[in-house]
């Protein structure tokens, strides 16, 4: 009798399971193959070489590479803590951990890593590189462009719109005081 509803209990919670569309824990072990069936993952994702996914709330541990469209939460990974690369598609809200963070949409929260590359950016990058395609908040890092940034702390800061400053060995900004400023440069309509 135990053995029957312990059978029974298995096919509930496998049918349950592979008709749901949102899983607690999935490894991604290709770009198309995942054990943890589901669109959504609400706790633990751990992509191995590529794991894809639609949307993550939790933890997304990366021991290669992950993409996935939605996150929230904490991504990190096997390498120091850091994932080797973190793609986002559309939207982020959290902290990213990686060597390299790749985001195409809004992000919002604190990137640390060799290279973070941002479409939006609202919060603190902290690495390397940090390259964003229309606005940053806070980029501390070696070599810093963007679009439009707020504050840049870095040897060589580059932007087109500076709506705050600019500290570093090189500063660059068209709307700066000068367009190349060393040391610091600013934004006189502050």
């Amino acid at each position: 009798m135990k053995k029957l509803i312990l059978f029974l209990s298995l096919v509930v919670s496998i049918t349950i399971t592979t008709f749901s569309e949102t899983t607690n824990f999935q490894l991604g072990l290709t770009p198309t193959l995942n054990i943890g069936k589901g669109e959504e993952v609400v706790g633990l994702r751990v992509p191995v070489f590529f794991g894809t996914t639609e949307k993550v709330t939790g933890v997304d541990f990366n021991i290669f590479a992950g993409e996935v469209d939605e996150f929230t939460g904490l991504q990190g990974g096997i390498f120091l803590g850091a994932g080797i690369f973190n793609k986002v598609n559309t939207e982020f809200r959290g902290v990213g951990l990686g060597l390299v963070n790749l985001h195409g949409g809004d992000s919002k929260g604190v990137l640390i890593g060799a290279a973070n590359l941002t479409k939006e950016f609202t919060g603190l990058k902290l690495g390397i590189l940090n390259y964003s395609k229309s606005y940053s908040d806070y980029e501390l890092g070696v070599i810093n462009y963007s679009v439009e940034a707020f504050f840049q702390l870095g040897l060589i800061n580059v932007t087109d719109r500076i709506n705050g400053i600019q500290i570093g060995f090189l500063n660059f900004a068209k709307n700066g005081v000068l367009p190349v400023m060393p040391f610091f440069n600013f934004n006189w309509k502050l």
